[in-house]
């Protein structure tokens, strides 16, 4: 299948005359690497080998970053997801020997509707870019695209959660580890959510720094720290969902994929709710629409939680910890359009507004007060 869709895209490229060799070669080799199944073994066997693959593809991501800055072409860009590909792709020599084809292959299509589903939320996620092209245009693409690389900034926090995934299927105590797990990543995006909502121009300024006057972004990045911290709920809720379920092998009785079909069963809704808002409020509606599809898929997971209560709990104490960081007085710092300055600049709101953030969730969440009390009793 794979094989099929990098042809099929190739052709496309040839039909539109597209037809540049290096380009077609990097994007064919792009799409095999990303369909090299080795991932699908370490999710579930290798966690921590997963986790530092993962910090190995983003560290290249970095240094292409800086590469592509240097030279902005779409060969540059290719080269670089490419090389991001390879740490995983290569991990194909430690899968196992699979044996029984039989066994396995009836196992492939036990789980296939499943898998079929997940696929199947994840284009409908992504046609949403078509709605807001036929709202709000390219210019509303464009503010689109800022937000979605300034949500990057939880990216480092994803490295760990395949380990969270690992440890929560073989957890005696699922409610502690699943509590645990929460308090841990969800402070990975309550932080960075801090510094969007209460210096947005600190962030701005190093992506995009021409766009430093723009008031309807800047609001729509103050909006979208509440967003960022919704997709983080979103994210640790299904995790756990998938942890707790018993079944090895998920089929469309289970409740992940009950999950997912109410999530299909909105879409009709979301597109509704996204075209209106970014039509009458531009790019603040974008991301209140977007918060709006995260809190829903949110809820719809803690729905088919036993432990719903203690971790609706862990993630309204994330959100009194960043609503306190809007109280924490300014920094006198202002946005520069040199890169270094600016990164410096983002670097000290982070740890500025950390502080706040800490302080809230000790006072306000058992689970780090736990964490706390173990991390001192280690140190003596």
């Amino acid at each position: 299948m794979a094989w099929a869709a990098a042809a099929g895209y190739l052709l496309l490229f040839a039909h539109y005359g597209a037809w540049d060799p290096a380009l077609l070669a990097l994007l064919g080799a792009m799409l095999v690497l990303y369909a090299v199944p080795a991932g699908a073994y370490l999710s579930v066997h290798r966690q921590r080998l997963a986790a530092a693959l993962g910090a190995a593809s983003q560290l290249v991501k970095i240094g292409g970053a800086l590469a592509v800055r240097q030279h902005p072409t779409v060969e540059a860009v290719l080269t670089v997801n490419v090389l991001m590909s390879l740490p995983q792709a290569l991990a194909i020599r430690v899968k196992p020997a699979f044996r029984g084809a039989l066994l396995t292959l009836f196992r492939l299509v036990r789980g296939a509707p499943f898998q079929t589903l997940s696929l199947a939320t994840t284009a409908l996620g992504g046609l949403m870019q078509y709605v807001v092209a036929a709202a709000g245009g390219a210019v509303m693409l464009y503010y689109g695209f800022v937000l979605f690389q300034l949500s990057k900034m939880v990216y480092p926090a994803l490295t760990i959660v395949p380990l969270m995934y690992g440890s929560l299927l073989t957890a005696a105590d699922k409610e502690r580890r699943a509590l645990v797990d929460g308090a841990i990543i969800l402070f990975l995006y309550a932080v960075p959510a801090a510094v969007m909502l209460k210096a947005p121009e600190a962030l701005l300024a190093v992506l995009r720094p021409q766009e430093l006057g723009n008031g309807e972004l800047l609001a729509a990045m103050r909006l979208n720290a509440v967003a960022l911290l919704l997709s983080g709920v979103q994210l640790h809720a299904w995790n756990v969902l998938l942890g707790v379920e018993p079944r090895e092998i998920l089929t469309l009785r289970d409740r992940p994929a009950k999950a997912l079909l109410l999530d299909i069963a909105f879409f009709p809704a979301n597109v509704l709710l996204t075209y209106v808002a970014v039509s009458r409020l531009g790019a603040v509606g974008l991301v209140a629409a977007n918060a709006a599809a995260l809190a829903y898929s949110a809820v719809v997971r803690l729905y088919y939680l036993p432990m719903w209560k203690p971790l609706l709990a862990l993630y309204l104490s994330h959100f009194a910890a960043l609503g306190a960081a809007v109280l924490v007085p300014p920094l006198p710092l202002q946005p520069s359009t040199n890169v270094a300055v600016a990164l410096a600049v983002a670097a000290a709101y982070a740890l500025y507004l950390a502080a706040p953030v800490a302080t809230v969730l000790l006072a306000a969440s058992p689970v780090y007060r736990q964490l706390a009390l173990r991390l001192l009793n280690r140190r003596h």
